[in-house]
């Protein structure tokens, strides 16, 4: 069975040029490792950050520590699901998602972080039960996302890039509030 550190890179045309960042930053990584540094490093991050915290954001208008989280959730939730999809050959087409209203429609700053981290965990564990459900020869397969082609390869490189992006900005923008 093929495994998920084997991937190669994504090649253009098999995703949505907007990805291309997201890509970029796992591109030619063993994503198995990159996931298990990634759930440590949300683990240190938001385990210890109680609910007043949770709220701080580092400028006006932007979103809290908390919205952050519950957007990623949110969004490995729906990658998760259109991977799943993809893999098991569905043909209709899937709609792009706004993540602002996704986050303003959400009470994110009401659920305390360790419950947000429990989440994500809990799907990260959802998602690698699912990668070996996956035959060899379909990391191809191409669905329709956007009104774009998305290969469940890119798809999965998308999943652990995007992460990647809000880690970086994370540690830019939110650790220094924490002291």
């Amino acid at each position: 069975m093929e495994t998920i550190s084997g991937l190669k890179v994504p090649v253009a045309g098999t995703y949505d040029p907007f990805y291309k960042r997201y890509i970029d930053l796992v591109a030619g990584k063993n994503l198995r490792e990159v996931s298990r540094r990634q759930e440590e490093e949300m683990v240190s991050i938001f385990q210890p950050i109680n609910t007043e915290t949770g709220k701080l954001s580092y400028q006006a208008g932007k979103w809290s520590l908390n919205q952050v989280l519950g957007h990623i959730v949110d969004t490995e939730k729906i990658m998760h699901f259109r991977a799943l999809c993809i893999s098991r050959g569905e043909s209709a087409g899937f709609p792009g998602f706004d993540q602002n209203k996704y986050v303003e429609k959400a009470i994110f700053d009401e659920i305390p972080a360790r419950e947000l981290l429990s989440s994500f965990l809990l799907n990260r564990q959802l998602f690698w039960q699912f990668i070996p459900t996956i035959p060899r020869g379909q990391w191809n397969e191409v669905g329709e996302v956007s009104g774009h082609s998305m290969s469940l390869h890119a798809l999965i490189h998308i999943i652990f890039g995007h992460l990647e992006h809000h880690l970086i900005l994370i540690r830019k923008h939110y650790l220094p509030l924490l002291g």
